[in-house]
């Protein structure tokens, strides 16, 4: 945001000043709109960033290259670095790389932990039916196509833009926009890529409001009522972008590692989900040892400087250690009530569409 602010002014606004900008504006958004407002916004960001998009997938190569044909051929010819992974040369499977392995491994991480991140969660706790979220789910896939485009246009950018290297990189695609198009245009697409900014904040900023406002500080008698809890939530929101703000002044690097391993941390949530709603027996202590074993493992294999193991998310190791540490204590560790009942009772259940009664006879225990 920081970076949009900055090069739609045309440097006019420096990146320090941008930032604090970013920071109130988001702020001041999240704590006025809430969860439908984001929505709203999310929907106008949808229409501008796929023209957007759109347009520089067209107009870049042909301004510039002549052409895709082109650009690829320079691509291949001078930067063919570009077009592998960073672990690729090195010795396949070997320890520390970012080759294929990290790769599949990193796809099927994310893959698993997207749709139990807090940020979807909201989607879900927010959609107006079911039908909404098939959709979702019909169409994100299809949507994260369009992450090829910046890619590419990255590309085409550090061709294009002499002396862009380490933190000025993220300047790449939007020097090259201000290089090519009027002033105007400039404008259209910085809104488009504020709004891409704000909305994925916003949704966090909610998450955080809302996990520590509604749910943590509501224990808190004095914060107990409704309105006391919108006001915590709207207090922590603040909170929290206070802190990623003086974070980002002081310890830029430190946010987008954090922002990475979350992905691996949120990962540990998913044995004891889906253990949670296809086994009984699972119990609270052994998702709960799970949980903790992995997120363990997680934090010591990547502040070790021990990620990826042998060319493997070290996420995906640490799912390991969280599955066996979970079937462990399930196994050996204190069994809680009602557990390994299964022939004692069966639980009634609410007939399914078109029964008339349950199929399953309800038997009420010893008596």
């Amino acid at each position: 945001m920081g970076v949009v602010v900055s090069t739609v002014t045309y440097g006019t606004v420096s990146l320090e000043w941008a930032y604090f900008i970013a920071f109130a504006v988001t702020t001041g958004f999240v704590v006025v709109s809430g969860l439908r407002g984001s929505a709203w916004v999310s929907v106008l960001k949808d229409v501008l960033v796929i023209g957007t998009l759109g347009f520089l997938a067209v107009y870049v190569p042909l301004h510039y290259f002549g052409g895709y044909g082109e650009l690829f051929d320079r691509l291949a010819a001078e930067r063919p670095q570009w077009l592998t992974l960073p672990g690729a040369g090195s010795g396949a499977g070997g320890r520390g790389e970012l080759g294929a392995g990290w790769f599949a491994s990193t796809v099927v991480l994310n893959t698993l932990t997207v749709v139990i991140f807090p940020t979807t969660v909201a989607g879900y706790l927010g959609a107006r039916d079911a039908d909404a979220l098939r959709r979702n789910a019909i169409l994100l896939p299809a949507y994260n196509v369009l992450l090829f485009v910046p890619m590419l246009l990255g590309m085409a950018a550090l061709f294009v833009v002499p002396g862009l290297a380490g933190a000025d990189s993220n300047l790449a695609l939007f020097k090259l926009v201000v290089d090519a198009l009027p002033a105007w245009a400039v404008g259209v697409i910085g809104v488009a890529a504020a709004l891409s900014s704000i909305v994925p904040m916003a949704v966090f900023m909610l998450v955080i409001g809302t996990m520590w406002g509604r749910s943590v500080l509501s224990l808190v008698p004095r914060w107990s009522s409704g309105e006391r809890q919108k006001l915590a939530s709207q207090l922590v929101v603040v909170v929290a972008g206070t802190i990623a703000l003086v974070m980002t002044y002081t310890a830029p690097n430190t946010l987008v590692r954090l922002s990475l391993v979350s992905y691996e941390g949120m990962a540990q949530l998913v044995p004891m989900l889906l253990q949670g709603l296809v086994w009984r027996r699972l119990t609270a202590a052994a998702a709960v040892a799970g949980l903790v074993a992995g997120v363990g493992v997680v934090c010591w294999l990547v502040f070790t400087g021990n990620d990826p193991v042998w060319g493997v998310n070290a996420g995906m190791v640490a799912l390991a250690v969280n599955l066996a540490v979970a079937l462990t204590v399930t196994r050996f560790g204190p069994r809680e009530p009602g557990d390994g009942r299964p022939d004692a009772e069966v639980l009634a259940r609410d007939p399914l569409p078109g029964e008339d009664s349950p199929s399953v006879p309800v038997v009420s225990g010893a008596g």
